[in-house]
């Protein structure tokens, strides 16, 4: 019984503020992923989806240097499937 304990404790975590620039920046160079974190009050969570959005962004523009006010979509979405 004494084994299986372990699996009932919480996991251990780090509270922290952090300034949303330096978010952007970890996340931009791979340092951080969204998967690594959890936005704990919906401001915080509107400010990290912005800056998501705003790095998909980014990314399509670099990826699209020619066609800046348009990006093409992803392969997987159709004009038709586009609401």
């Amino acid at each position: 019984m004494k084994n299986f304990l372990p699996f009932f404790r919480p996991r251990l975590t780090v509270k922290l503020a952090i300034a949303p620039d330096v978010l952007a920046a970890l996340v931009e160079k791979g340092q951080l992923h969204a998967t690594d974190f959890r936005c704990l009050d919906l401001g915080s969570k509107q400010i990290v989806w912005k800056m998501f959005l705003t790095l998909a962004k980014a990314k399509l523009i670099t990826e699209n240097p020619n066609n800046l006010g348009n990006p093409t979509l992803p392969q997987f979405f159709q004009e038709s499937d586009m609401p």
